[in-house]
């Protein structure tokens, strides 16, 4: 359900208080706190490869998304938009794909309240780091991936199942569990990716299998998680299976 707590929009489930809530706030101080520090240090940065050198005009001023390839990301699976906006921190032109309306509603309403933060606050540097953001409208990835301009590199973080033995995950992670469903685990998304950009890279837990059982080319491990890379079509990676 979404509603509004103060001049943010919020969403939690009716059935299900204890689960949380969830917001999209680009000045949380956690962010805040990751993008005061040297993005290089960041595995997520490492993985996607050197900081672009860009002279496109910002995205959310034309309207459209990044036309530069070599300076433009597909986050192919957006969620809350945390990783695109630490990525956008890094100097990525970064278009955002969301699925759940839901979720998409949040992502707007974020970039929204924050577009208009930081030109109240005259911080140019959030200014520039949430206009290289730019938000499609709600869709399947699967359905639109091929109709945005071509990208460096696409970015996925394909929900994966709890495990039985875990504790409930982190509550804005089992939140985007319930509303996307088994169709968010990333079946089939990883081989369309890899024919549309030259790289592709997939967040997976420390100890998971690859994605669709493909054997990566390299990968980034932080402390949390693993950065999988690929060869896309555009330097011709070869697609392997990985050993199960």
């Amino acid at each position: 359900m979404l509603f509004r707590e103060g001049n943010r929009l919020c969403l939690g489930l009716q059935d299900q208080a204890d689960a949380g809530i969830l917001t999209v706030d680009f000045f949380d101080s956690a962010l805040q706190h990751r993008i005061a520090r040297p993005l290089s240090s960041e595995s997520l940065v490492k993985a996607m490869g050197s900081r672009p050198k860009a002279t496109s005009s910002h995205p959310l001023t034309q309207g459209l998304p990044c036309q530069d390839a070599s300076a433009h990301l597909i986050d192919a699976t957006a969620g809350l938009g945390q990783d695109a906006f630490i990525l956008a921190c890094a100097g990525w032109y970064v278009t955002m794909v969301e699925q759940s309306p839901l979720v998409h509603a949040l992502l707007e309403d974020g970039l929204k309240r924050g577009l208009e933060a930081a030109l109240e606050q005259g911080n140019d540097v959030m200014l520039t780091n949430l206009s290289r953001m730019y938000l499609m409208p709600a869709s399947d990835s699967q359905q639109i991936l091929q109709d945005i301009p071509q990208a460096a590199v696409i970015y996925l973080d394909p929900m994966f199942p709890e495990r039985e033995k875990s504790a409930r995950v982190k509550k804005n992670r089992y939140l985007l569990q319930q509303l996307h469903g088994e169709e968010a685990q990333g079946e089939n998304l990883l081989k369309l990716a890899l024919g549309l950009a030259r790289k592709v890279v997939v967040k997976r837990p420390l100890h998971a299998h690859p994605l669709n059982q493909i054997k990566p080319s390299g990968a980034i491990s932080g402390k949390t998680a693993r950065f999988d890379i690929y060869a896309g079509a555009g330097v011709g990676g070869a697609v392997t299976q990985a050993n199960a």
